[in-house]
């Protein structure tokens, strides 16, 4: 962070990660707090760090803001990222409580998990990338609280992403999922989005060789086993009442939850 508010970063993250378990997130961000996209993922990074320290254990990464609309909305050229904990991932079928959540909202989309470390070759045949070992829909899961008089990339990021959690569906091996892929989400058999055709894919590959340049350049590496949520296509959907969820995205499978 800038230099003369170097002193506040350790208490930012504490503040940050007791508001996160409160269900009150980013309250620094009300009091008139800006942020840089660099101080942003230092936060993050410090909050991770905390999380860890307490026993918590990341198991991967999110990718957010691949649709063009959000990025121009956030004054941005680029996706974001945030961190995966493995305390936050609940299986299909889960029943999930709105009162866990601030203002909980949802996305529908594709999750991987890697063979081994991406490198350019795999991204050669422009199918599904060869360092995916298996692909999955997830719903993810969104704590949309918004501090600032209007959303920024900074206060996104140093929320992690607005990331609390996903559901996962069962998983394809990566040569198993063959056929014209597309996503439907729905809300108590009403769709609610959906999306269909190569820009799937597309966005798996996209993703995944973003996301390996930025964790290249903050000194890290992707490893086999991490799993990645590669962004969503369609918008985010706020659950507002209680309500069954589910997401369809054959040939991958598909993934439910309910919201009580």
């Amino acid at each position: 962070m800038n230099s003369d508010r170097n002193l506040d970063a350790s208490s930012w993250a504490s503040r940050q990660l007791a508001d996160y378990d409160r269900r009150e997130p980013g309250t620094i961000f009300g009091e008139g707090i800006s942020l840089d996209v660099e101080e942003a993922y230092q936060l993050q990074t410090a909050v991770v760090e905390l999380r860890q320290s307490r026993g918590e254990q990341v198991i991967g990464y999110k990718v957010g803001c691949t649709s063009p609309t959000i990025r121009s909305f956030l004054g941005i050229d680029h996706s974001v990222s945030g961190r995966l904990f493995e305390s936050e991932v609940h299986p299909s079928g889960a029943v999930l409580s709105r009162s866990a959540f601030a203002n909980l909202a949802i996305e529908g989309e594709l999750a991987v998990s890697l063979s081994h470390e991406p490198c350019e070759e795999d991204f050669a045949t422009g199918e599904i990338p060869i360092c995916v070992e298996r692909v999955f829909p997830v719903i993810e899961l969104h704590q949309h609280v918004i501090r600032g008089e209007r959303m920024t990339a900074g206060e996104l990021i140093a929320n992690n992403a607005f990331h609390a959690g996903y559901v996962a569906g069962d998983s394809v091996a990566r040569e198993e999922a063959v056929g014209d892929p597309s996503l439907k989400i729905f809300s108590d058999d009403q769709v609610l989005d959906e999306c269909h055709g190569s820009v799937l894919v597309d966005t798996i590959s996209t993703s995944l060789q973003w996301l390996a340049r930025l964790v290249q350049n903050r000194g890290d590496r992707l490893e086999a086993g991490q799993v990645i949520l590669t962004g969503s296509i369609p918008g985010l959907h706020p659950i507002q009442e209680a309500c069954m969820l589910r997401v369809e995205a054959p040939p991958f499978g598909s993934v439910e939850a309910s919201v009580v």
